[in-house]
């Protein structure tokens, strides 16, 4: 796969760069910046407190006509710049905000609310990084990809709590893939039911973004990505009965209810890994943890049943039965992390 080796390096490109970082600075910010940590400590002179204030407004002015500019033209694209302005204006008000009262006085400083446009642009910006992707991703080129990344890497920046840069990351490396291979592994031996990796990668569909991929390796096929479910760790809650008792009456009759609940899970901890197989390198590191729990309520009652409530004689209703076994658990935590991987690759 040609270009997998240019989407792992945007990869850590993505991960190493400086959140803070300013886009789209004005020529005035470096004097500002310059300038503030000697009006932090107010020690600016009177010339030097006028180039600060000069420095504060006019950045802050060349930033507003270029919003004004970028509304009035109606392109698309103008969301991630009028977001990133913005936001150089918000974050310099902010760093004035918390100089001494007489610097703020001296330059006339008005603080703004611009939370409300801050979280327009930021959502109309993510909205067309998504569809722009998807456009670009239709034509598969080292161009269009390295374009992609590029959007990818501005909404980490935009919202990087944003659900989309996952997925948009993922389907890029799936869609540059001839074809894949899920595997189940783990790191070290533990005993996992019959079966198991077959329940995890019960699939509907042989294919993801219309890419194909096997469950079971073929070692004449030659694959471009594995997508690893590593499960590093397996855990069996011990076996547990708790139970609240309480009198209730009714009629001048009189019952002791014993309400007990049964309690037991499985869960499954681990990682989703997708990697490139020529170069052997992990591209996409996922943790998941996954808990099937069992549940079961019933209630043993000594005296009149007819002083019971309904709750109670509905709960008489249920009989005591057995803890399930470990190995029913650990298989139904193996479906819970079946739907896992159903809805993030197959989106089901």
């Amino acid at each position: 796969m040609k270009t997998l080796k240019l989407i792992a390096f945007c990869i850590i490109i993505f991960l190493s760069y400086n959140v803070n970082a300013q886009y789209f600075t004005t020529e005035h910010d470096s004097d500002f910046n310059k300038l503030l940590p000697k009006a932090q400590k107010d020690k600016l002179n009177e010339k030097k407190l006028a180039v600060f204030s000069n420095s504060y407004h006019q950045a802050n002015e060349e930033d507003y006509k270029r919003i004004i500019e970028l509304k009035q033209s109606g392109q698309a694209d103008i969301w991630i710049e009028i977001y990133f302005r913005t936001k150089n204006i918000d974050d310099r008000q902010k760093q004035v905000e918390n100089l001494s009262e007489e610097i703020k006085k001296q330059i006339n400083f008005k603080k703004l609310n611009l939370d409300s446009e801050i979280n327009n642009s930021k959502e109309k910006a993510e909205l067309y990084i998504c569809a722009k992707v998807d456009v670009l991703l239709k034509d598969i080129n080292e161009k269009n990809i390295k374009e992609a990344q590029n959007l990818i890497n501005q909404l980490s920046k935009i919202n990087p709590q944003s659900g989309n840069i996952g997925e948009l990351q993922l389907k890029s490396l799936i869609l540059q893939s001839g074809r894949i291979l899920f595997r189940v592994a783990t790191p070290i031996e533990l005993y996992l039911p019959q079966e198991f990796a077959k329940i995890i990668l019960d699939f509907d569909d042989s294919n993801i973004h219309g890419i194909p991929f096997d469950v079971v390796p073929d070692k004449n096929t030659d694959y471009d990505l594995m997508i690893r479910i590593m499960i590093d760790e397996k855990l069996i809650s011990p076996e547990r009965v708790d139970a609240v008792i309480f009198t209730e009456e009714k009629d001048n009759l009189k019952a002791v209810v014993t309400d007990k609940t049964m309690t037991k899970s499985a869960t499954l901890k681990g990682k989703i890994q997708v990697i490139d197989v020529k170069n052997d390198n992990i591209l996409i590191n996922t943790p998941y943890d996954v808990t099937s729990t069992f549940r079961h309520q019933y209630a043993e009652v000594s005296g009149e049943a007819s002083a019971c409530s309904e709750y109670t004689l509905r709960l008489m209703e249920n009989k005591v039965i057995d803890f399930p076994s470990d190995e029913s658990l650990l298989k139904a935590a193996a479906n819970e992390l079946n739907s896992v991987l159903k809805n993030q690759y197959q989106g089901k």
